[in-house]
């Protein structure tokens, strides 16, 4: 598609469709498409594509409380019995009691919504679970959340018999579970039947505490430009009062002398009082993980036990063609985290650098930045914004998370200039005649309307309607073209204001976009 960008801070101007150019689609086309989202950056004319299947079915928001202690019985919903067994329940003011009975042995019991109409409840920002009250039999409690109950999947708690007051952590039940779409608790028994009364089912936030102490970063990627001016680097960061540098590693196949000077460096900086961390990732390590493992080693072999603060990873495999869609590519992402953490052989803490919007796609059901997070030390979102209400917002999912499993948090704000960026989405339509692009799979083509007079007769494939359009300027990501009194205020703000016990510090990207900011 020809397309004319204006300047970052002009009007947006776009040709006519009939003037556009057929895409090419270099990228496997999934099975079932139900948009396409074209993005055009600065002033190339021929876009990134992307491919999504139908939208998930559309549930009731979840609640979420924010009171310090929170009931969960004076709330609940209907009670469901499962499997081949008789229940009911029963509700008073003081206590909820569930029974059931099967004729044969077998594994039956009730599921018990935590909200009215199946509606989901966010759980996230509190701490710890207690349950009391009395069960007759070995009764299995579970928590199930939304993605639980869709495939009839639960998350075990605990098994009572008897009495029973128990405080559990949310910590390992949220490793299980999404926390922020709990939809209920199930009972169940093997046997004859069960019963269970429950005379409270409440969750609570801990009593404050005091915050992590929070720094500041930079990451630098120019790995030769640090070893030789490193003076500078160091400059810059104390005037920032930066407490760490992230710098890239150097290349498996650069000379043994400067993998040697680049030890040198990071143990020179941490000698200066400031965490070093050594920085390395690209998306196609998830298919060839043993190379970063390997770069691991060679630098392990190289420092000094305690001169290496961390590794952190900037892998971001979604930029590989149907990485999202293929379950088999984000397990690989996965596999290669730990395969890295292996290779550390706990010398260093390791890092992960991940967007805020991975939190929204899952892998067996599990948002993939949490899962990312169990097998990490730590995290740095890329939030990169420059409205700071909307850096910790995007973010706030992330560190609430990072909040229930004791990580570490780091959110980044952006300095180098970025380009404008326009964005077609089009959405499948069963009528050609409303249709702006034909999906045409056999020749891997997105084909603009009108299609030749040549090809008509014989054309198929699937009809695509331009939905919307919209414009990302730089100006809303990058701080690129402020001052660095402007960044140094932003960041301290920041810093102020995130008041999550996981939040942990800013990282500026970069030290050379810093660098290049006005006084």
């Amino acid at each position: 598609m020809k397309v004319l960008l204006a300047a970052a801070v002009g009007p947006i101007a776009w040709l006519p469709i009939a003037q556009a150019d057929d895409i090419v689609l270099s990228s496997p086309i999934p099975s079932t498409v139900h948009e396409i989202e074209l993005t055009y950056v600065g002033r190339r004319t021929d876009p990134t594509v992307a491919f999504s299947g139908p939208p998930p079915t559309t549930a009731p928001l979840s609640y979420r409380p924010f009171v310090p202690i929170l009931e969960l019985r004076s709330g609940v919903g209907a009670a469901q019995v499962f499997g081949p067994c008789r229940g009911e329940a029963v509700r008073t003011d003081s206590r909820l009691e569930l029974k059931w009975t099967a004729q044969e042995a077998t594994r039956c019991g009730q599921r018990i919504e935590l909200r009215p109409a199946g509606r989901s409840v966010d759980l996230m920002s509190y701490q710890m679970l207690r349950l009391r009250g009395m069960a007759t039999g070995q009764v299995v409690v579970a928590i199930e959340d939304v993605a639980g109950h869709q495939r009839e999947h639960n998350h075990p708690l605990t098994t009572v018999s008897g009495t029973f007051d128990l405080t559990i952590p949310l910590k390992e039940v949220g490793r299980g579970v999404d926390l922020r779409y709990v939809t209920a608790l199930v009972v169940s028994t093997e046997g004859h039947g069960g019963q269970i009364q429950f005379e409270q089912m409440t969750v609570a936030q801990r009593e404050p505490v005091r915050r992590r102490p929070v720094g500041t970063g930079f990451w630098v990627w120019n790995y030769r430009a640090a070893i030789q001016d490193s003076q500078t680097m160091l400059t810059t960061c104390r005037i920032q009062g930066c407490s760490r540098v992230l710098i890239q590693m150097p290349s498996l196949n650069d000379e043994e002398a400067l993998w040697r000077e680049y030890a040198r460096v990071l143990a020179w900086v941490k000698d200066a009082g400031i965490d070093a961390l050594a920085l390395d990732g690209y998306p196609e390590a998830i298919q060839e993980p043993q190379l970063l493992a390997d770069k691991v080693g060679r630098l392990l072999q190289l420092v000094r036990p305690g001169a290496l603060s961390g590794i952190q990873l900037d892998i971001e495999p979604y930029l590989l063609p149907g990485f999202l869609d293929d379950d088999a590519q984000l397990r690989r992402y996965l596999s290669t985290i730990e395969i890295v953490k292996e290779a550390i052989q706990g010398r260093a803490r390791l890092s992960m650098v991940i967007p805020f919007w991975l939190a929204t796609p899952t892998v067996g059901g599990r948002p993939l930045a949490y899962a990312v997070m169990d097998r990490a030390d730590e995290v740095a979102v890329m939030s990169y914004r420059t409205d700071l209400d909307e850096v910790q917002d995007i973010a706030e999912d992330i560190l609430r998370y990072g909040d229930v499993i004791e990580k570490p948090v780091w959110l980044a704000v952006e300095t180098i200039l970025l380009p404008l960026e326009q964005h077609i989405v089009l959405r499948r339509d069963p009528r050609p005649d409303r249709a702006d692009a034909l999906l045409d799979r056999e020749h891997r083509l997105l084909r603009w309307r009108p299609i030749s007079e040549t090809d008509g007769p014989t054309v198929s494939g699937e009809w695509f309607r331009i939905h919307h359009r919209f414009t990302v300027r730089p100006e809303r990501l990058t701080f690129a073209g402020r001052s660095r009194a402007e960044v140094s205020k932003a960041i301290k703000q920041i810093l102020d204001t995130t008041a999550h016990r996981s939040f942990s510090g800013v990282i500026i990207h970069d030290l050379d976009g810093f660098r290049a900011l006005s006084e």
